[in-house]
């Protein structure tokens, strides 16, 4: 267990997650992200050196990603 930078309590763990960035034909989804999540104060957050690789990854995301067949889904509203 790690030391949460936000609250400064003791019991942050790291957990695997899927983001994706950008829309239409510049939307990349990155597996596998470690985040540091504090069951404390229910805070989420990377380290530099992870936000400094997802960068790096979404900047070279046609020679690093590898192309797959994905659902997608608009939200919308329902009337009540």
């Amino acid at each position: 267990m790690m030391q949460c930078d936000f609250c400064g309590a003791q019991g942050a763990v790291i957990k695997k997650t899927t983001k994706s960035f950008g829309r239409g034909d510049n939307l990349v989804v990155i597996e596998n992200i470690p985040t540091i999540h504090c069951s404390s104060c229910h805070g989420s957050y990377v380290t530099a050196d992870t936000a400094r690789e997802l960068d790096h990854i979404r900047k070279n995301r046609r020679s690093l990603g590898k192309t797959k067949r994905v659902l997608v889904a608009s939200f919308k509203k329902s009337a009540a």
